[in-house]
């Protein structure tokens, strides 16, 4: 079997518009209880994405990584659709910013009590950016041959679509 053949579409967007469209054969995606691994036919899945790498083996061999936010997959056995909270390329992550957001989020929990939502958005912050200075680590740690060109580039914007409201009434 060609690798063409067990490719399948894949669109991820963010909250700024598409960011991927484009043929896949093997995308990891941060679930909710670890990675997930998707391949052309796989079983039709709703899932909820946590903060984490998402990473996308393309037909002609080379790997694509973003982080994620989190977000939410669609899997269908033909398509996958990744709806993502935001999207950043590994290159782009500052180590400073991370570490400054890091040590402020800490802060943030050590002065809220267990159980509120300040806590709660403190806690949530901080998994976030730990899992982007991981994401950083993993991928500063790399061979250069293993990181390849990494020339992503988010495509244009597109023009949002004409909704007519009356359209929409009972």
């Amino acid at each position: 079997m060609s690798e063409t053949r067990n490719a399948f579409p894949l669109q991820v967007a963010d909250v700024h518009g598409l960011v991927f469209s484009g043929q896949c054969v093997f995308l990891v995606l941060p679930g909710e209880l670890g990675e997930l691994g998707i391949l052309a036919h796989h079983a039709p899945l709703l899932t909820i994405l946590q903060a984490g790498e998402m990473r996308m083996h393309l037909p002609d061999g080379s790997v694509e990584v973003l982080f994620l936010e989190g977000g939410f997959a669609e899997i269908l056995p033909n398509e996958v659709m990744v709806l993502a909270d935001l999207s950043l390329r590994i290159p782009d992550l500052n180590p400073d910013t991370i570490q400054g957001r890091v040590a402020e989020a800490k802060a943030a929990v050590a002065s809220s009590k267990p159980g509120e939502l300040d806590y709660l958005r403190a806690e949530q912050e901080l998994r976030r950016e730990l899992a982007k200075y991981r994401a950083l680590q993993k991928y500063t740690s790399m061979p250069p041959t293993e990181k390849g060109e990494y020339d992503w580039q988010r495509p244009p914007v597109a023009e949002p679509p004409k909704i007519n409201p009356s359209a929409l009434e009972d």
